[in-house]
């Protein structure tokens, strides 16, 4: 009758029709269904942990830049522990050193 039609109305259009007693079936979500939005779900999280360097996502950057990151990070270390440069402290600036540990 007209209340169910109105009610169908109100539903999306691939439900329609379908209750308790007639229900329409599922998509089916087989494992081959989901591996897309698996491999985006690891997309996502490679390109997180590739936003900043650190020692645990040096392995993720082009060559040229992982020569550079440790290239600026060995000066960090001489720096750092230039005695001359810091004999008020002993001959170590561990903080600056620090900041390569990720």
């Amino acid at each position: 009758g007209a209340r169910t039609e109105a009610r169908n109305a109100m539903v999306s259009p691939r439900l329609a029709g379908a209750s308790l007693e007639y229900p329409m079936p599922l998509p089916s979500l087989r494992p081959a269904n989901l591996q897309p939005a698996a491999e985006a779900v690891e997309v996502g999280r490679l390109i997180l942990k590739a936003a900043e360097w650190s020692p645990q996502s040096h392995e993720l950057f082009p060559e040229p830049a992982r020569k550079r990151a440790v290239e600026v990070m060995r000066l960090g270390y001489l720096i750092a522990w230039d005695e001359a440069r810091f004999d008020s402290r002993e001959g170590a600036a561990p903080e600056l050193a620090d900041v390569w540990r990720g």
